[in-house]
């Protein structure tokens, strides 16, 4: 996981979402069961839209 100046989070390069969520959960306890499922359900759509763009960023700069 990657944290910025600002305290923001951010995979690393190549971290998968699941273990990004692991991470970051671990960085926030004690966190009670509803809010690591809250969590994930925040973090799950934003880090596949992240990953949607990575990847069509990297096929135009392949093309």
């Amino acid at each position: 996981m990657n944290v910025d100046p600002h305290g923001w989070c951010t995979p690393a390069p190549g971290q998968g979402v699941d273990a990004f969520l692991d991470e970051f959960v671990a960085s926030r306890a004690p966190l009670t069961g509803a809010e690591i499922t809250g969590l994930r359900a925040i973090f799950r759509p934003a880090l596949a839209e992240v990953a949607q763009r990575a990847a069509c960023g990297a096929d135009a700069d392949a093309a």
